[in-house]
């Protein structure tokens, strides 16, 4: 972490009435972070919009980058509650329907959260500083092998977790570059069905052959 961020709180609420306070806070930081330039989100205006004095927001954050970074964090959480939904409604599918199944998963969230991941990606000078973030990665990787374990035990990789990683890192990194920056010659679902055709093809290349 650069020295002199702080992206923590202060303190935590303690009462029912102090938890309101700091999620009307936190629910002001959102909207403003979606509809403002970053530059334009001030602890003033997230204070004025949250209906609080200036005061409370500081007694809970210490400057703005600790309300975003709560904020950012709120976002990858629920985020990743989403993808592992849709990729425990795959696993028991065949190989390449959930090949298909978990790039779809990916582009539905990423697409409905479009401007969050932005502006984590592109933005938000010091996202990667929140632990949320640097971690999100390895929490894809611990949701694909919890949720997919009957997929992997249907492969045949020399190397399973760093296969089903390099999977996951490929389709991430693919999907987030599509829907953020797709080409305007090229039409988005060709890409996803590309996408799910490459994984549905390394996938069904190290299956084992089918029982006589």
């Amino acid at each position: 972490m650069a020295r002199g961020l702080a992206i923590d709180m202060k303190k935590r609420p303690r009462q029912r009435r102090a938890e309101a306070t700091v999620e009307a806070m936190l629910q002001a930081a959102d909207e403003l972070l979606c509809a403002l330039p970053y530059d334009r989100v001030t602890t003033n205006r997230i204070a004025e919009r949250a209906g609080v004095g200036i005061g409370s927001l500081y007694q809970y954050f210490p400057n703005k980058e600790a309300i975003v970074a709560r904020v950012v964090t709120q976002w990858v959480d629920a985020m990743l509650a989403e993808v592992g939904e849709r990729l425990a409604a795959s696993a028991q599918l065949e190989l390449a329907a959930a090949a298909q199944a978990m790039v779809s998963a990916l582009f539905e969230v990423v697409d409905r959260h479009r401007v969050k991941v932005r502006l984590i990606l592109e933005v938000i000078p010091f996202a990667l500083q929140i632990p949320a973030v640097a971690e999100l990665p390895a929490s894809l990787i611990a949701i694909s092998a919890a949720t997919q374990a009957s997929i992997r035990d249907r492969l045949n990789f020399a190397r399973p977790e760093a296969a089903s990683y390099v999977l996951m890192v490929m389709s991430r990194a693919s999907i987030i570059e599509t829907v953020l920056h797709c080409p305007r010659h090229i039409d988005r679902a060709d890409i996803e069905y590309t996408i799910a055709d490459f994984v549905a093809r390394i996938m069904l290349g190290n299956a084992p052959p089918p029982q006589n």
